[in-house]
C-alpha cells in the first residue's frame, strides 16, 4: 500500500507528527540524550497531548525490544 502523506487530511498530518515527536522524545531518552517529555508536550496541539502521551508510552514499550548502540572501548 503507498500512502501520499501530503494527501491526507490536515487532521490525520499533524497526529502524524505528534506520534513522531513522542518517538523522537523515546528515542532520545533511550540513548541517553538530553530531553524533558512534559516540555515537548507542551509544544503539542492541546487537542492531541492525550495522543501524545499514549504514542510515547508505546514507543517507550516497544524500545525495550531494541537493541542499544554498539559499545566501542576507548582509546589507549
Amino acid at each position: 500500500m503507498h500512502t501520499n502523506l501530503a494527501q491526507l487530511p490536515q487532521q490525520e498530518m499533524d497526529k502524524i507528527n505528534v506520534d513522531l515527536a513522542a518517538a523522537s522524545v523515546a528515542f532520545k531518552e533511550r540513548y541517553n540524550m538530553p530531553v524533558v517529555a512534559e516540555v515537548v508536550e507542551r509544544e503539542q496541539p492541546e487537542h492531541l497531548r492525550d495522543w501524545f502521551r499514549e504514542r510515547l508510552i508505546a514507543h517507550r514499550l516497544a524500545s525495550v525490544n531494541l537493541s542499544r548502540l554498539p559499545w566501542e572501548p576507548k582509546a589507549k
